[in-house]
């Protein structure tokens, strides 16, 4: 994946998890991905899978489509 879209990524989701006033633990809890993981994500190390998107999205009761509008 290109890496300024994995940074724009990285921000949206911590973004999210601010509004929605998780910690990366209540993220990993809701998502079923790994805390360790996430703080990857969200320092823009790990490329993600379309199904780790899809459960991020989730979490925060979202859509994919509303999820990627960034």
């Amino acid at each position: 994946m290109d890496n300024d879209l994995l940074r724009k990524l990285a921000n949206r989701i911590k973004e999210l998890r601010k509004i929605n006033n998780f910690t990366q633990d209540d993220l990993a809890f809701h998502s079923g991905i790994a805390r360790s993981t996430l703080g990857n994500i969200e320092t823009a190390k790990n490329d993600l899978t379309f199904t780790k998107l899809n459960k991020i999205a989730k979490s925060f009761n979202m859509s994919l489509s509303e999820f990627l509008n960034f």
